[in-house]
């Protein structure tokens, strides 16, 4: 017999109600996929090794330094030289120089402690005398927690950071990744790095094999270019005091010169003879001491793109961007100062010094203020620039001497 009316509703409504919980079943599944798949994607680097989450770049908490007065440090430790005392027992360890020995108590004990993941254990009397964190490239690296930024301003993305920055050797526009990550191979094959000049140990070495001598960490460092705008990019590195104490600085030596690639296969612009190629910069032997003086060998827990200038790069968060000069291929220490690039292509504009300061202008803009770069190219602000890029506690020093009067520190 023929179904009744009412059984054929029944069924109608059961397939209803069937169709209805397949399709919020693919819903749910879909949705979990997306989410691990978001998870994986988190904690996994591009070349698909494991990444913690806790250690990427972002909003996430790391542990304050531990604050430290000088007078308290001279109490502990009276014959201590290290420079600056507060840095001494601050829960992060130095590895180099005079904070990491005896007299310093082996800075008070923080560099044979291993809860940052950074430790070069030296004191003969602690159990873990000999052991140190892992050197070379190694992600995630440990945050030095001294160095960070104004929580509201936090780090500029990623993808605009690494597609939006001045590379001249790839062209005068910042938007050229896609021409200089032609270059890949360029960057990830052999390096030599000519260190010669007034050192001890003058050398040619593989710029894998420099970086594989140091422990490397990340800083989060304010960037102002000379052009008005600025970015908060997570370098990883090494302190560049912690290379000058490896290749050691001959007294004579006044200042550091450095020198770029220079290859007309890889950069067609350098055929040019309207510029003086290759890219030059330089440092004086105090600048390049200071702490925040820094050798980049990533960013944002990764080997570098092309276009931030791999494999090894300069840091100098207290200067106009120009001074960090990417891709170093030469290592000079002189007792003469070295013309860098744009002070010779542009004097009147352009100088040795390039201290970022907003009470002075650029001959054709001011300086006052800058673009702040963090998820658009456009700018998501606009704000106050400060004296020193607002790095003045750690190097209003370096300027303070009679010798400084009458130099251009501003350009």
């Amino acid at each position: 017999a023929a179904p009744s009316s009412a059984a054929q509703r029944r069924r109608f409504t059961d397939l209803r109600v069937w169709g209805l919980s397949a399709v919020l079943g693919s819903a749910l599944v879909l949705l979990f996929m997306t989410l691990y798949a978001s998870d994986v994607l988190t904690r996994h680097d591009r070349a698909g090794g494991e990444k913690d989450e806790c250690t990427r770049p972002g909003e996430s908490a790391v542990p304050e330094a531990k604050s430290v007065k000088a007078e308290e440090v001279l109490a502990k430790w009276p014959n201590c030289k290290a420079f600056p005392l507060e840095h001494v027992g601050d829960s992060w360890c130095d590895a180099g120089g005079a904070f990491n020995n005896a007299d310093c108590g082996w800075d008070d004990g923080d560099c044979c402690s291993d809860a940052r993941g950074f430790f070069d254990c030296k004191d003969p009397d602690s159990s873990m005398f000999g052991s140190y964190s892992e050197r070379g490239r190694v992600y995630p690296a440990p945050r030095n927690p001294r160095y960070s930024t104004d929580p509201e301003r936090g780090i500029s993305n990623e993808e605009v950071v690494t597609t939006y920055n001045n590379y001249y050797e790839f062209g005068f526009s910042k938007s050229i990744a896609d021409v200089a990550n032609q270059a890949i191979d360029f960057f990830e094959g052999p390096w030599p790095v000519e260190i010669s000049g007034l050192v001890d140990n003058p050398q040619t070495i593989d710029a894998r094999d420099l970086i594989n001598l140091f422990q490397t960490e990340e800083r989060i460092y304010r960037h102002r270019c000379v052009e008005a705008w600025s970015i908060v990019v997570p370098w990883v590195g090494f302190p560049l005091s912690h290379l000058l104490d490896y290749i050691g600085v001959r007294p004579e030596a006044k200042y550091i010169k450095f020198t770029t690639f220079e290859n007309t296969d890889i950069s067609s612009i350098q055929k040019s003879s309207s510029y003086p190629w290759p890219y030059v910069e330089g440092l004086t032997i105090e600048e390049a001491r200071n702490e925040l003086a820094f050798v980049g060998t990533g960013a944002y827990q990764e080997t570098m793109t092309p276009q931030m200038g791999p494999p090894i790069r300069l840091v100098v968060p207290w200067k106009y961007g120009f001074k960090s000069i990417k891709s170093i291929s030469k290592i000079e220490l002189t007792s003469e100062r070295p013309v860098n690039f744009w002070w010779e292509v542009a004097a009147s504009e352009y100088g040795f010094w390039a201290n970022v300061n907003p009470e002075v202008d650029h001959p054709r803009w001011s300086q006052a203020n800058e673009r702040w770069i963090k998820t658009t190219t456009r700018g998501d602000d606009r704000i106050p620039t400060m004296l020193f890029n607002g790095y003045e506690p750690e190097v209003s020093h370096l300027y303070d001497g009679p010798e400084m009067e009458g130099e251009d520190l501003w350009m």
